[in-house]
């Protein structure tokens, strides 16, 4: 069985592939009798030099141009001799101990028995070609020339189990291997993809530890790479994880992380202009900031200012929509009164040059903040007119700059 899908021959094999091109221009020209015929030369090329993807894949289109043809019986009965002489080899490889042969064997017969309708037969092969898959990799020595083949084994079984109800936490315990052996040949990204696939079984089993730790391993892989988009959503997933599962975790070091990707996309997203977008991310990080232990007034200050200055550029690019323009002006003003510079605050809400009901309830809304603030009294949420709450409910960013008002006592500079 060397020869295992061989393509040394490979004048035959192009020979059957243009018997194959063939038979599919017959199918899309609605000939289904011509497609048929030659489908059945390319199954005896296929079968003679043991072509088994091109076999399969004959099988399956015989069976849907029976299907064009309304001859349902014929339909089901070829995909049944590729059952049978998909199985006949599965035997003989099974009894070879041929892993690789028995993997891509019973990849088709699964095929196979799913058009047939037959979960119990696509389980059981399902299951068999994971098996095949993870022999396979425990057969290769454990050094650095084989660990990206070991780890794409052990990703095929961790597909195949994950296919399978009862067999979640294989799935999850494959992903993971395949994660660890992956990194170790520095393929960062692979081994974020696989860890984060883990996570996700580990969360549908309520295994929150085990889905914050992957999360957690993910991250770090997307840093690596520069990938601070992904690197930072899987900081974010771990931390949700965390607070759902009531998990004690290295509050300082998840929430650095968060802190640290949020402001570096900030500050590409500057770069490019995108001040609307850095604005909300300093804005996010703030959140985290905040929950440290070691959080200063003084870089929750130098952070509000940020928030400031990217809302007010923002809004003066006019590149956002009308909509994003005003609310990136209260956004901004209200940074500003957390700033102390409540004069410069209104004169942000003044550069709204036009009128409507919304506008004028925004400018309302910092009106009233303003004068509390330079009268030294609380701004809390209750205070304010039924109309006013109903705005600021409308806005998760407000709503979040006035909780800030509880832990960031403004310096009043009136003039300013």
């Amino acid at each position: 069985m060397s020869d295992f899908n061989d393509t040394s021959n490979f004048g035959t094999r192009k020979l059957t592939q243009n018997y194959q091109n063939i038979a599919e221009l017959y199918v899309k020209s609605s000939y289904f009798e011509k497609a048929i015929k030659t489908y059945e030369q390319v199954i005896e090329f296929a079968k003679s030099y043991n072509y088994y993807d091109i076999l399969s894949f004959s099988y399956q289109q015989i069976s849907l141009c029976y299907k064009e043809l309304d001859n349902y019986n014929q339909s089901k009965n070829i995909i049944l001799d590729g059952i049978d002489f998909f199985s006949n080899l599965f035997h003989e490889f099974e009894e070879m101990n041929i892993n690789l042969g028995l993997a891509q064997i019973c990849q088709i017969l699964k095929n196979l028995y799913n058009l047939l309708d037959d979960k119990d037969q696509y389980l059981k092969y399902t299951k068999r070609e994971a098996n095949a898959y993870i022999n396979l990799a425990e057969s290769l020595e454990k050094n650095t020339q084989n660990f990206q083949k070991i780890a794409s084994y052990y990703r095929g079984a961790g597909l195949c189990y994950k296919e399978i109800k009862n067999n979640l936490i294989e799935s999850a315990s494959c992903f993971v291997l395949a994660g660890n052996y992956i990194e170790k040949v520095e393929d960062y990204s692979e081994a974020a993809e696989n860890f984060i696939n883990a996570a996700n079984i580990f969360k549908d089993l309520n295994n929150f530890e085990m889905a914050y730790k992957h999360l957690v391993k993910a991250g770090h892989n997307f840093w690596k790479i520069g990938d601070l988009n992904q690197s930072t959503e899987c900081f974010l997933n771990a931390y949700d994880i965390a607070v759902e599962g009531n998990l004690e975790f290295n509050r300082y070091g998840i929430f650095n992380q968060i802190i640290q990707g949020l402001s570096k996309i900030a500050k590409k997203g500057m770069k490019s202009k995108q001040f609307y977008t850095s604005a909300t991310l300093i804005l996010e990080s703030i959140k985290f900031y905040e929950q440290l232990d070691i959080a200063q007034d003084f870089f929750l200050r130098q952070m509000v200012r940020s928030v400031y200055r990217y809302y007010y550029r923002a809004a003066n690019l006019k590149k956002i929509g009308y909509s994003h323009i005003v609310h990136s002006y209260v956004l901004a003003s209200l940074s500003l009164i957390l700033d102390g510079k409540l004069g410069k605050a209104w004169k942000i809400m003044d550069e709204i040059d036009s009128e409507g009901n919304t506008i004028n309830k925004y400018k309302e809304l910092i009106k009233l903040i303003i004068d509390w603030v330079s009268e030294g009294r609380k701004v809390e949420f209750k205070k304010f007119p039924y109309n006013i709450r109903r705005i600021i409910e409308g806005s998760e960013e407000i709503m979040y700059i006035l909780s800030l008002f509880k832990n960031l006592q403004p310096p009043i500079n009136i003039l300013s």
